[in-house]
């Protein structure tokens, strides 16, 4: 997904009314407009970082301004809060001015009518007469007069003071989103019977003061009335209360006193959320609702929840026929302009980031789809902020991605969602790729065992998952992504062993959903209308039922080729699967039984996943973290980080420490997750590691802190650190890089100042433990001077008590390195800029599939460090390795691993096969792993079936195994492998 995401009016089309505008001098042909913008809510398309907030724009203040990122188109909109008549827009450019733009109008935020032609914009004060109706405004750049974004001083919109008259013939609150302080009984007394327009059913509270119902509108309204109709147990004192992120409330009554039946209110306010907060019961039991209704200025919201529309005559409807069979008796009924309604979303980007209407005819429920894999995300509150997916990765225990998937599926299911953006599988190719830190891994194996796990946490909580993104998607280019500039050229086989494996293990083992197709082209076709990505190497070389949807954006080109390419469901929008399939079947461009495909598969999931069969379960506003939830957090955090380096300083002793220097500003402003849309927020806030490492050190111990330099802390103050940390006794330093969507980085190498920061306190003090928070691979000039390495990844909400017990030995560090650290760019496999990040318009993967350590293997560098590496507090052997043959072509391989240290600790042994030369393969390849928890001098054998396919390459069009010797190595990581052996085939298949 995209941090920018393209909005809903790319997809839409725009009103058949054409509104004429002229460019003329303030005030001509208007009589004293009145400033409608100023402090209303406004959107953008993108801001350049949050110093510079759309909220600048309109707040009246002409110091302060709203720039975008530097990519065109971008746009800025401003809520009025209700519908008015437009005549006049001044915008106060900054330097960075727009070459071509437009002003538009709409009514509802998805559907836009022009207000001017397309316009240049000039430095300074801009002013434009207008003349039109509606509620959005909002400037649509097409075109950047320089090589910035878009910077707006302030966007100011004129026109008449009086909004339209109130609706109070419509029950806004009807059908949306509902969420309750508490309910008598879950059951018969929901939230959602107080807006399901139902007189006869309704929603209880338990009988304690303060109790609240509130109401998600689904964006910014103008709310003018409100009805409540009280059962016999009403309020004795209640406010109406609006918010525009549910979280900062408004009074828009004073208290008063409800009164069993109907009680009607006039109220003036703008919001999204609206909310009857009662104070005091009139009765001995809780309060009861037989119906919550609102009213607002214009047409009511789209209904976009997965409440259980109206039962028409659906037979399919809870049925206990087999799927296949509910599917066939839906279908049967369906017109295939009912069929696109499930293939495409409706432009909204509430309640969720991704949605589809519901068609009540049929019962056929709408779903909503939401980010992102590392939680919860598009800024939605009450949730876990999840250590990033790489730290799961360098887990390698797919008991923890289970766990971690479960989390997630409890999370999105306790919000309503019906499919998770996620979780990204991707290879990290790049460690400079912006999104390597929501990824998992270099190695496809590793990468689709970790995914399987994920997943089926994931969907075993009713939540679909989507996977993403298929395929060789693995440069974000900033604003090249998603154009022709953005081809990746990858020759078959290495498309097929390195980046489609992980992808269709999936699909295989874990039982995804669904997956996301990706924005690149592949020598030349887009990801979205590849076949042989899609329909062959995903659908029917796996047997799959799921579906595949679009990147937000990334449906380009035509129904027909989308469509044809297997491409199932288009998001946001549907400017291509909504009437222009339909179109296209009709001409007989794409068939009727591809478009029968494309909405089986799509049905089939919703069935599979009890949509039919229970209305919404969850609220975008439902606090759904909760002290399990971030004990895992804190779990995989700590089990993710990766020791690189311990002299014997670690782990601490509180008994026997006086004083420890924290120094680097991720000391207290950690790097705790990457940018865009696998953002999560901390709920609640984020434990820093000053505040763990102070309360595990207990009060015993100084714990004292200096800036010094870092990610967050770019002014260095290094002779400040250094005095610290020479009258400490040891010094801990914390550094990052930041990683985010649709920016890569330019270099590994940790910036502003902090390898000079590390170098000096490490010859402050010879016990000096470095602590890094990256996204992927980092460079480490100073790692000869100092006493201990971690590297901890984004370690999410719990990073400070995860950091303490690690440092402290509460925790043995088990964590292993899912990708290499080179020890520099030039030895990185895509250290020539045609590689990365692609130039004249081509991203060449010539390093085919020498990726990550079987580049480093192929070409007999050493790296910093290898793939799989990662020490412990106490030390691990390997021996016993024997290898037998099936009787079905595969092989068993055992080995003894014994924990030859003090301390009770877990290993990961794996396996790695190397093929003949001739096949042409990479030296070595990983096959295998398991996580094993050993006391001090325990031993366990581990098993490792290793099948024809382990031992197969892609020959062009199938998989083949050649006769010969196959080597089997089994250590602890890519680089150390002690125990060796073969696998004889001699028979090839």
């Amino acid at each position: 997904m995209t941090l920018a995401r393209w909005p809903a009016w790319l997809f839409a089309a725009l009103a058949a009314v054409v509104v004429t505008a002229l460019l003329t001098v303030p005030g001509v042909g208007h009589a004293a407009p009145a400033l409608l913008s100023q402090g209303h809510s406004a959107s953008s398309s993108s801001s350049e970082n949050a110093t510079f907030p759309a909220s600048s724009a309109v707040d009246g203040d002409s110091g302060t301004r709203w720039s975008s990122q530097a990519a065109d188109p971008q746009w800025l909109a401003v809520d009025l809060g209700g519908a008015h008549s437009l005549s006049q827009v001044v915008l106060n450019w900054e330097a960075a001015y727009a070459k071509a733009f437009q002003i538009q109008v709409s009514t509802d935020n998805v559907n836009w009518t022009n207000l001017t032609p397309v316009t240049a914009g000039n430095v300074g004060v801009q002013t434009l007469s207008v003349s039109g109706t509606g509620r959005y405004v909002r400037m649509y750049g097409t075109q950047r007069a320089t090589q910035w974004g878009y910077s707006l001083w302030e966007f100011q919109v004129y026109g008449d003071d009086t909004a339209a008259a109130c609706n109070a013939g419509v029950n806004s609150a009807l059908n949306q989103p509902v969420l309750a302080s508490s309910t008598q009984d879950a059951g018969a007394f929901p939230a959602s019977s107080a807006v399901d327009g139902n007189p006869g059913t309704r929603w209880s509270s338990v009988a304690a003061d303060p109790q609240w119902i509130r109401v998600d509108l689904g964006s910014v309204r103008q709310v003018c009335g409100v009805e409540l109709d009280w059962e016999a147990a009403f309020a004795s004192s209640f406010q109406i209360q609006v918010s525009t992120d549910g979280n900062s409330w408004s009074n828009l009554t004073q208290p008063m006193a409800g009164l069993a039946g109907n009680q009607t209110l006039t109220v003036n306010g703008s919001g999204r959320y609206v909310r009857m907060n009662g104070a005091q019961r009139a009765t001995q039991w809780g309060y009861s609702l037989w119906e919550f209704i609102i009213h607002t200025v214009g047409a009511p919201p789209t209904t976009t929840t997965t409440t259980q529309p109206p039962q028409g005559d659906c037979p399919w409807v809870k049925s206990t026929a087999p799927v296949a069979q509910r599917v066939d008796q839906l279908m049967a009924a369906m017109t295939n302009a009912q069929k696109v309604v499930v293939l495409h979303g409706n432009g909204a980007t509430g309640p969720y980031i991704g949605n589809t209407d519901p068609i009540p005819a049929l019962c056929v429920p709408a779903m909503g789809l939401q980010d992102g894999p590392a939680g919860v995300g598009d800024s939605l509150d009450g949730v876990t902020e999840l250590p990033d997916p790489t730290a799961l990765a360098a887990t390698w225990d797919v008991n923890a991605a289970k766990q971690y998937g479960t989390v997630m599926g409890q999370e999105f299911a306790g919000k309503g969602a019906n499919v998770v953006l996620g979780p990204t599988i991707n290879i990290v190719r790049d460690p400079r790729w912006g999104r390597d830190f929501e990824t998992y891994s270099e190695d496809p194996y590793h990468a689709g065992q970790t995914a399987v796990g994920a997943v089926q946490g994931i969907q075993g909580q009713g939540v679909m998952a989507q996977v993403k993104h298929a395929a060789a998607y693995n440069v974000e280019g900033g604003a090249s992504r998603g154009t022709p500039s953005d081809n990746v050229i990858i020759d078959d086989r290495t498309l097929h062993e390195i980046y489609l494996p992980a992808f269709q293990t999936v699909l295989t083992q874990g039982q995804a959903a669904s997956v996301m197709c990706a924005y690149n082209q592949i020598n030349g076709t887009p990801a979205c209308q590849d076949s042989a990505v899609m329909n062959t190497a995903l659908k029917q070389a796996t047997g799959w039922d799921g579906f595949i949807g679009s990147d937000w954006g990334s449906a380009t080109g035509g129904a027909p080729q989308l469509a044809n390419g297997g491409l199932d469901m288009e998001m946001p929008g549907g400017a291509f699967f909504g009437q222009a399939l339909i179109d296209a079947v009709n001409q007989g461009k794409v068939s009727q039984s591809t478009l029968d495909d494309m909405t089986r598969r799509v049905l089939t999931q919703m069935f599979k996943f009890g949509l039919f069969d229970h209305g919404a379960t969850g609220n975008t506003g439902a606090v759904v973290t909760s002290a399990a939830h971030t004990q895992v957090a804190q779990d995989v955090a700590a089990q993710g980080s990766v020791l690189l380096k311990n002299n014997g300083v670690l782990p601490l002793s509180a008994s026997s420490l006086k004083s420890i220097a924290l120094l680097g500003g991720d000391a207290i402003d950690p790097q705790n997750i990457g940018g865009g849309s696998a953002k999560v927020n901390p709920s609640p806030a984020a434990v820093n590691p000053i505040n763990g490492i102070t309360k595990r050190a207990g009060s015993g111990v100084s714990v004292q802190w200096v800036a010094g330099a870092g990610e967050h802390v770019q002014t260095p103050d290094i002779p400040a650190a250094v005095a610290l940390a020479q009258k400490s006794d040891v010094a801990v330093v914390f550094a990052s890089y930041g990683e985010s969507e649709t920016d890569d980085l330019s270099s590994i190498d940790l910036q502003f100042s902090q390898n000079d920061l590390i170098s000096a306190v490490a010859a402050a003090n010879p016990r000096t433990i470095v602590v890094l928070n990256t996204g992927s691979a980092v460079t480490m000039p100073w790692l000869t001077n100092v006493a201990g390495v971690i590297e901890g990844w984004y370690p999410g909400q719990e990073n400070g008590d995860a950091i303490a017990s690690l440092l402290f030995g509460d925790v043995n560090p088990s964590g292993k390195l899912p990708v290499t650290f080179p020890r520099s760019m030039a030895d990185m496999p895509t250290a020539s800029a045609q590689q990365f990040p692609g130039a004249n318009d081509r991203i060449e993967y010539s390093e085919g599939m020498n990726v990550g350590y079987r580049w480093y293997d192929a070409r007999n560098i050493t790296p910093l460090f290898p793939f799989g590496f990662g020490l412990s507090y106490t030390t691990f052997g390997f021996s016993g390795l024997t290898v037998s043959a099936q009787a079905n072509g595969s092989a068993t391989v055992r080995a003894t691993v014994t924990n030859t240290g003090a301390k009770a600790g877990a290993e990961v042994p794996q396996l790695y096969i190397g093929q003949p030369v001739a096949n042409g393969e990479p030296p070595r390849q990983l096959k295998g792993y398991q996580k094993i928890t050993l006391t001090p001098g325990q031993s366990q054998v581990v098993t490792f079936t290793v099948t024809p396919r382990d031992l197969a390459h892609w020959n062009g069009s199938a998989w083949t195994t050649n006769t010969g010797s196959y080597g089997v190595f089994v250590g602890d990581s890519s680089r150390n492998l002690p125990l060796t052996g073969t696998i004889a085939v001699t028979t090839g298949s």
